[in-house]
């Protein structure tokens, strides 16, 4: 080194650098009017070095300020562009036209996660085996929340990935504390690394484009929503107008029907319907299904069994044609359980099928009860079935309960069902009191006991009791 002398550069107490100066060619010391010399010299160059340093540090600044300007710019543009559709896949298609255009790179993958696992949604230049192998990593193991180069990866399996495959960047796709993906991306075409500003950049773009996903599927929630009450609407109109309205007076007997429907209306029913001067029929059933569907498909059954309400009918063919009819013009997952008593005024029998339905029963004043559980299956789960035929005689006083599974299945706020039991305690309770009385003390009893659960399933009833002589 041999350095013999430095001389700084000062400029406003401010050190700016040296100079350094080893032994004179002549080998003599510096004398005080050489060294007196250099200072004077760097006090001049230090005034010229400090303005030359301002204006590099300004051209600095202003080159960072102008690329700030940029990104602010180009937000503000794709905030517009995001703002302006409530499509995912165009959200989407944006923020990869985004990442392109600002940060210059060729390769990119979006992954989204569905209801269980991570899947590449879309994704440009990285290679196939790349693709099959980056969603198990993340799908098995914690992965991160925050963006990442991939120097920052912990995780060792994802790292060799991301070195395998030239993943030089992660930014998760997360909205308050929910992770809705990853955008993964691959070296800059200028092949400068990703600075702190870039990654800052690119966390704000993406959670623009993550906001305005979840507007979109807040908007088609509530598209859906609107699309689901009109149907309910629709559902309900049916229903109300497939019930009767009045329901017949029967001389010697008193009957009373309701129906409550729940939010999602099912494809419950309910008919009395006179055949002739002595009989008349009684039916009740419950559609599998909800909405208009299930009432739709209450409709035709109606329509079916009012049409075949004819003075000469033979009840199991009646039955065996509702359910072919069922079956030949519904799918596999559309069925009906169903009750229809024939009550012949005269004698004072009623003859009935119980095709899958929740069993009716008969209670007698003398406190007994007799199920009504002759019939076979449900309707439309086979083209063709015989059905078996019941038969009771109905002495003064006899009450026939028939109900639809929404009483029994009944729940309160603990998920818990009312049962069967409770029902056939109010009626041997209530036995003595008007029939359209003992149906509101069961209401009441499902009121008391699901302390205001939704429900969901229809509360349909059908009772008839012979009146005392």
């Amino acid at each position: 080194a041999n350095l013999k002398i430095a001389v700084p550069f000062i400029c406003k107490n401010r050190p700016l650098g040296f100079m350094l100066f080893s032994s004179k060619l002549n080998k003599t010391d510096f004398t005080g009017e050489e060294i007196d010399f250099l200072n004077s010299l760097a006090n001049l160059s230090a005034t010229s070095i400090e303005n030359a340093l301002q204006v590099e540090e300004i051209k600095e600044i202003n080159t960072k300020l102008d690329r700030r300007i940029q990104e602010l710019k180009a937000l503000f543009d794709i905030g517009q562009g995001l703002s302006a559709t409530l499509k995912a896949e165009e959200i989407l298609r944006l923020l990869t036209y985004a990442l392109m255009g600002q940060m210059l790179v060729m390769k990119y993958a979006i992954l989204l996660k569905g209801d269980a696992h991570f899947f590449v949604y879309d994704s440009k230049g990285f290679k196939p085996q790349m693709l099959e192998s980056i969603c198990p990593p993340f799908n098995q193991f914690k992965t991160p929340e925050t963006s990442r180069r991939s120097s920052q990866i912990e995780h060792p399996q994802l790292a060799k990935l991301f070195q395998q495959h030239d993943v030089k960047v992660l930014i998760p796709m997360k909205h308050q504390d929910k992770l809705l993906g990853y955008v993964l991306l691959g070296a800059k075409m200028s092949g400068e690394p990703y600075s702190d500003t870039d990654l800052e950049f690119l966390t704000t773009l993406v959670s623009q484009a993550v906001i305005s996903l979840e507007n979109a599927r807040l908007f088609e929630e509530t598209l859906e929503k609107q699309r689901l009450e009109e149907e309910l609407n629709v559902a309900r109109t049916i229903q109300k107008k497939l019930l009767p309205k009045t329901i017949p007076e029967i001389k010697g007997y008193e009957i009373y029907g309701m129906n409550n429907s729940s939010k999602q209306v099912g494809g419950d029913y309910y008919d009395v319907i006179p055949i002739d001067d002595h009989r008349v029929a009684l039916a009740i059933a419950d559609v599998s299904g909800k909405g208009v569907p299930a009432s739709l498909l209450m409709a035709n059954l109606q329509a079916a069994l009012r049409v075949m309400m004819t003075p000469d009918l033979v009840l199991p063919e009646v039955v065996s044609k509702l359910n072919h009819l069922i079956y030949t013009n519904t799918g596999l997952d559309k069925f009906i359980t169903f009750f229809i008593g024939i009550l012949d005024l005269r004698t004072h029998s009623m003859e009935y099928i119980n095709a899958g339905h929740n069993n009716p029963f008969q209670y007698r004043p003398d406190d007994e009860m007799h199920f009504l559980d002759i019939g076979g299956i449900i309707l439309g789960i086979m083209p063709s079935y015989r059905y078996n035929t019941g038969k009771v005689s109905l002495e003064p006083g006899d009450l026939v309960l028939t109900y639809t599974d929404g009483v029994n299945e009944a729940v309160n706020t603990r998920d818990e069902e009312w049962g069967e039991e409770p029902m056939y305690e109010i009626v041997r309770t209530h036995s003595q009191e008007p029939v359209k009385a003992i149906v509101d003390r069961i209401l009441e009893g499902i009121e008391a006991f699901s302390r205001g659960a939704q429900q969901a399933d229809d509360i349909t009833i059908l009772a008839f009791r012979r009146e005392q002589e």
